[in-house]
């Protein structure tokens, strides 16, 4: 990139002051992009420089990176390889017994330390996927899959991508999950200021980056944290989790709970079983009174991130027209991580390919 496209992009940016937050409508104040995106871009001395021409070719046939923090954000893989949402041939949404990302190569990068790391280390760890790196080449597109990825990041990898004019197709797992929530309440919501309540069951660390705190600007919010080192079992951990963020609830509220967000990716291990303990969370008694019916909807729904992830990805491929086609399985590659337990991902297990 020259140095005139550079200063006119900084210009661009100072001038306007302000850009669309991470949370979809909200406006924040910007600064210039970081100087190590400049370093990356324009350094081709660098260990971080990145070639364009990386990007010269057919970018289709290039995989889609996934970046997790976790073993657990594979989930994020197993959800996109099972996704059936739309019809192949149209794009049109809608199944048609078809994977939407058959035939998709993916890259799963997995940095377990990512909490310790700057805001400049953590783009340079993540830009890994963007370099051809043995057999490895470039990504086409990267899915932000894990929980301790802050916005600012996100946005500085956007940041890079529009500079560097790569083309890369970006999604972040968390802000699809707010994208969709925030659909849902401004369009069930309207005229009823925080009359519904948004439940957010998610990690720790999702909650220390502040992940979700955007739905509490439109809407009554209640965070729960997902647990299961104690319990050492998935299910009980989905129990605990779904009574306690109910117990949450205050009593007499008149903002009953409409929407729940699976933030935490073991969650759809068990999905069969959220619907079944709303049940029992409504007909519960004690004390000849139900407990929970007045503060949970009877009609719930349930916000899957990692699913709509996968739509806005699959969208964006279709619309850029970077989708494989092809008609050999799909390959899973996975890497900085030790080999994880795949009978949790059965898909996974079919397709991996260390």
């Amino acid at each position: 990139m020259t140095d005139l496209f550079r200063n006119m992009v900084l210009l661009l940016l100072m001038g306007t002051g302000l850009l669309a937050g991470s949370c979809g409508d909200g406006k924040q104040e910007v600064a210039p992009p970081l100087p190590v995106i400049q370093e990356m871009l324009e350094d081709t001395a660098s260990a971080y420089y990145i070639d364009p021409l990386g990007y010269s070719q057919s970018m289709k046939m290039l995989p889609i990176g996934v970046i997790g923090n976790s073993a657990d954000d594979l989930q994020v893989v197993e959800t996109l390889l099972g996704l059936d949402e739309f019809d192949n041939i149209t794009g049109k949404p809608g199944s048609d017994g078809i994977r939407d990302f058959a035939g998709e190569h993916f890259e799963f990068l997995c940095l377990p330390s990512f909490e310790t790391l700057s805001r400049e280390d953590m783009i340079r760890q993540i830009v890994r996927l963007f370099r051809q790196q043995d057999q490895r080449p470039p990504v086409k597109a990267l899915v932000v899959a894990g929980d301790l990825v802050p916005p600012e990041v996100y946005d500085d990898l956007k940041d890079l991508i529009g500079m560097g004019n790569l083309g890369i197709i970006t999604v972040s797992v968390i802000q699809a999950g707010n994208d969709k929530a925030l659909e849902y309440v401004h369009k069930n919501n309207a005229g009823r200021d925080k009359r519904l309540t948004v439940g957010v069951i998610a990690t720790d660390g999702a909650f220390s980056i502040n992940a979700y705190d955007c739905l509490a600007d439109v809407t009554q919010v209640v965070f729960q944290a997902y647990e299961d080192k104690e319990t050492n079992s998935t299910e009980k951990a989905i129990r605990f989790a779904m009574t306690s963020l109910a117990d949450k609830l205050p009593v007499n509220n008149q903002a009953r709970m409409k929407y729940i967000v699976l933030g935490a990716h073991p969650l759809l291990q068990h999905r069969e079983l959220i619907p079944e303990l709303l049940t029992f969370l409504r007909n519960y008694r004690k004390d000849d009174r139900y407990v929970y019916r007045d503060l949970l909807d009877s009609d719930m729904i349930l916000i899957e991130p990692q699913k709509e992830a996968g739509i806005q990805l699959y969208r964006a491929m279709r619309e850029e027209r970077l989708a494989a086609f092809r008609t050999t399985p799909s390959c899973v590659r996975v890497y900085e991580i030790e080999k994880p337990d795949l009978t949790k991902y059965p898909l996974l297990n079919v397709c991996i390919n260390n």
